[in-house]
């Protein structure tokens, strides 16, 4: 028995475009069907889709769960899972201090109804504020993992300039892969690969469980000279500033645009809409294998 990209999406909560990434991945594979062209997973690709749902709810990266899946190997299972618990040990034990050295610091201002900059030093002496230390004797894998974690949960602020591109949007199951290449087959022919900035937004309609068709757009920068052909249509980015987040290879870029939007939450700027939705960069890998993505949100500063 087979069963839809839309039924499997709706049932498990994930979306079309994370399952794509999955069997991207090499983690299952799926059949199409020649009529509607969807993809069609068998039990045994169902099996696959749940474990990985399942180990990258517990941060389990996807070359791990790609081993996981080739060897069928419970030791295989249980080394991954010791790495994931000794990675949320050291976590726990980092919190823990930074909340004490936190509250030691708050009892000792609390003490005190003035300070100078040079007392505030003299208070913080005291404490443990020692940068954490890694452990050599660790894998270089662990450390590399945790390093992106870290620019994963920050983003930093980039200035964009106004800019004219070549675009074309699709609505689809998959309206991704066919938007990108549009673009891709036009600036190739122009000889402007070298040159062009690439880039993948959102349009309407947005996927929902009965409706699994969806818009998506790529464009690329090109001259002001340049003409544009149909079906590709002209579209003048806005410049401005740019909340920028890099998204990991084995990463989802829907999981970008969530925790931008959770950091964007948390200070003094906000999404700012009017300009546009928003934009996923696409830059091109220095072996020419692909592309690295970056999630981009227009933002600005709240108001009072």
């Amino acid at each position: 028995m087979l069963t839809a990209i839309n039924k499997v999406s709706a049932a498990m909560n994930l979306t079309s475009r994370t399952l794509r990434y999955w069997e991207k991945a090499g983690l299952f594979t799926s059949i199409r069907d020649p009529g509607s062209g969807w993809r069609l997973y068998d039990e045994q690709a169902l099996q696959c889709i749940r474990l990985t749902d399942l180990l990258r709810r517990l941060d389990v990266s996807i070359p791990d769960i790609g081993t996981i899946i080739a060897t069928g190997s419970v030791d295989e299972l249980c080394r991954v899972l010791q790495k994931q618990l000794n990675k949320l040990t050291r976590m726990d034990k980092d919190i823990k201090k930074r909340h004490e050295t936190i509250s030691g610091l708050i009892r000792s201002l609390n003490r005190h109804t003035a300070i100078s900059l040079s007392s505030l030093e003299d208070l913080l002496v005291p404490l443990d504020l020692s940068r954490t230390k890694y452990d050599l004797s660790r894998s270089k894998e662990d450390v590399n993992m945790e390093s992106m974690e870290v620019r994963n949960s920050q983003f930093r602020f980039v200035q964009k300039y106004p800019m004219r591109t070549a675009a074309f949007s699709c609505v689809g199951v998959e309206p991704e892969d066919e938007a990108m290449q549009m673009v891709l087959n036009w600036v190739e022919q122009n000889n402007l690969l070298g040159t062009m900035h690439l880039f993948g937004f959102n349009t309407e309609p947005y996927p929902s469980e009965h409706h699994p068709a969806y818009g998506f757009g790529f464009c690329a920068s090109v001259p002001e000279g340049a003409a544009i052909p149909e079906p590709l249509y002209e579209w003048k980015l806005p410049g401005g500033i740019y909340a920028q987040l890099d998204v990991p290879e084995d990463t989802n870029p829907a999981i970008g645009w969530h925790k931008v939007r959770e950091l964007l939450a948390e200070g003094e700027w906000e999404y700012d809409r009017a300009r546009h939705p928003g934009l996923e960069e696409h830059v091109r890998k220095a072996d020419l294998n692909g592309y690295r993505v970056s999630i981009l949100v227009p933002v600005k500063k709240k108001g009072p």
